[in-house]
């Protein structure tokens, strides 16, 4: 299923040249850094907006990043998901990891994102601007180095095709540990139906599709979504918060964000949703994802 969609999940390693205070959480602080290294390596009209510029249609800064061109948004051909958690207080050789992973076209560019990477080096971490060093990239799923110590070995950078199959399942068990971002009308799901997450994966795999591997997908939304209500959640248990973040782009301010983290267990005819939720695990559901956001784990019975 999905074989049109090609992936490769960097996993990158950087360590921290100094002391410093940075956000327990990493998404939205790593997200910046990639961006602006991106756009400083590639822009030539930086006073320019995207989606103002004459140049956006062939600037891989705003086709990977900012996607200006997509009628139905911006929806960006890559997601975070950072393994260093719930640290606040850095010393030196303290070390960073997170997983870039690049979807469609992006995922054949992976030269190109590690000089991207390189370009972060030069860049301070968070409000203390912490110096921080790149160590290593490897391929996560075969553990082959992709960049380490300046040499670059393209050779294990090789993507894959996005295929889930079914597995026969009554019951599932799905933990967000990071912050999940569904609207409804514009307002947060603070208890998400199986319909919710079918929903949510089903929009997301079509607006990539469509945006990054030029495949239109065609699937009955409307019998889908009818089986998916007949599930049902038979444990649950969700915390809100807000989630606070800087936008280096608007000076510095303070961005709040209405989010959810929990787990859930659903129960019902489950077997033919299973590559779906295989597939969210990669892509993830929901807002923001290229900040970490909507990252799942799921458990089988």
């Amino acid at each position: 299923m999905f074989p049109y969609m090609k992936w490769i999940t960097l996993r990158i390693t950087f360590v921290a040249q100094d002391a410093g205070l940075l956000p327990p959480y990493l998404g939205s602080t790593v997200r910046g850094l990639i961006g602006h290294s991106f756009r400083q390596m590639v822009c030539s009209t930086p006073n320019v907006k995207c989606y103002n510029c004459s140049l956006a249609t062939t600037c891989e800064y705003a086709n990977y990043f900012v996607s200006p061109k997509n009628a139905a948004g911006s929806v960006n051909p890559f997601v975070l998901h950072v393994l260093t958690k719930d640290k606040t207080t850095w010393q030196k050789g303290d070390i960073c990891e997170f997983d870039l992973t690049l979807l469609g076209v992006a995922s054949e560019e992976t030269s190109l994102i590690v000089q991207v990477l390189q370009q972060m080096e030069h860049l301070g971490w968070g409000a203390a601007r912490i110096p921080f060093k790149l160590l290593k990239i490897i391929d996560s799923t075969t553990n082959q180095l992709i960049w380490c110590e300046n040499k670059l070995w393209l050779k294990n950078a090789k993507p894959k095709q996005l295929i889930c199959h079914d597995r026969e399942t009554t019951f599932v068990f799905m933990q967000f540990p990071d912050p999940l971002r569904l609207q409804k009308s514009k307002r947060l799901i603070t208890a998400p139906t199986f319909e919710d997450i079918i929903r949510a994966v089903t929009r997301r795999i079509a607006l990539l599709s469509h945006a990054y591997a030029g495949y239109n997908l065609e699937w009955d939304d409307e019998d889908m979504l009818l089986e998916a209500r007949k599930v049902r959640a038979v444990n649950q248990c969700w915390k809100q918060a807000k989630f606070k973040r800087f936008s280096m782009n608007q000076k510095n301010q303070s961005l709040e964000m209405d989010t959810i983290t929990g787990s859930v267990c659903y129960q019902g005819n489950i077997t033919p949703f299973t590559p779906l939720l295989e597939a969210g695990k990669l892509l993830h559901i929901g807002r923001n994802p290229t900040h970490g956001f909507g990252y799942y784990t799921i458990d089988y019975l």
